[in-house]
């Protein structure tokens, strides 16, 4: 069953955080984002470019992923996603109007895909400023992704191949990962699951496209001034072929800045390459990920 609606891009990320002034003070001065503004429950948004925000943090007991939210091309394609996830029995809710405008939304809905029970929102406007971002540590290029660690990634991207119009860029053999692009976004890929051993599916990482190698670099100094963590990095992907910096934050969610991903084009894109799952092919520049950490990824939890 193909889809019959088109993707802008990944909208932005919502996160439970346990200590929303750490959390925020990390976002501005150690990842280079802009505050822009407060939510209802203490939460805090962060933007990287003209729209309302690409992240939301949220104050609670215990950090956890909440929900990915999704732009579209346009309305009718709104209209159509919403149809859609109505057929397939997915009973999608319709946001209240009074918490679309606090998300800088014009119309939106929510649906709980089945495969790991993970809040998706999609949208087709959101508020964009005129107000020139303030903060100069990053040139962010405005791209971004996210991953989870799933129990199961082929039955994770086989769902999402059929049922919510992604595009399948590169695996790794026995679908240990996948890497997923929103058609017709060209961005080799905004959702990565990932199948590592772990007792229950977690968050993994959220990713941003920076403009210039200055950045990774500017980075991978400044988190030391700050006594932040390297989860990944810095190295090169073999399936995107981007540069990468992997950090973590003070709840253990991972941030990366990312350089250089691949492109595909809307129609007539290459085939998916089924990527070695050799140690030695796991980075072009032998970086190795750390893992003492890996059992306090925060979980995906229902928003």
């Amino acid at each position: 069953m193909g889809v019959d609606f088109r993707y802008r891009r990944l909208g932005y990320l919502a996160l439970n955080v346990s200590e929303i002034e750490r959390s925020a003070a990390f976002a501005t001065d150690v990842f280079g984002m802009d505050s822009a503004g407060e939510g209802e429950g203490g939460a805090r948004f962060f933007r990287i470019a003209p729209w309302h925000h690409d992240v939301m943090l949220i104050p609670a007991d215990k950090p956890g992923f909440v929900r990915s939210s999704w732009e579209l091309e346009s309305e009718e394609d709104l209209d159509r996603a919403l149809s859609h996830y109505q057929r397939i029995g997915l009973s999608p809710q319709l946001i209240p109007q009074d918490e679309a405008a606090m998300l800088g939304l014009e119309r939106a809905f929510r649906i709980v895909e089945p495969k790991l029970n993970t809040v998706w929102e999609y949208y087709a406007r959101m508020s964009y400023s005129s107000v020139p971002l303030a903060n100069k540590l990053t040139k962010f290029e405005g791209g971004k992704h996210y991953g989870a660690v799933v129990p199961d990634c082929k039955a994770v991207t086989d769902y999402m191949v059929e049922h919510m119009g992604f595009r399948v860029s590169d695996y790794l053999e026995g679908w240990k990962a996948s890497l997923l692009r929103a058609w017709p976004n060209p961005n080799h890929h905004s959702f990565a699951p990932l199948q590592f051993p772990a007792p229950r599916p977690t968050f993994h990482h959220l990713a941003f496209m920076v403009q210039e190698i200055d950045d990774i670099g500017k980075l991978f100094n400044r988190i030391k001034r700050h006594d932040v963590q390297i989860q990944f990095g810095i190295g090169r992907h073999p399936t995107s072929g981007s540069i990468h910096l992997y950090i973590y934050d003070p709840d253990y969610f991972v941030w990366e800045y990312t350089l250089g991903m691949e492109q595909f084009p809307a129609e007539g894109a290459r085939e998916p390459r089924r990527m070695s799952a050799d140690p030695a092919n796991f980075d072009l520049w032998d970086a190795v990920p750390e893992t003492v950490h890996a059992a306090k990824f925060p979980p995906l939890v229902q928003g």
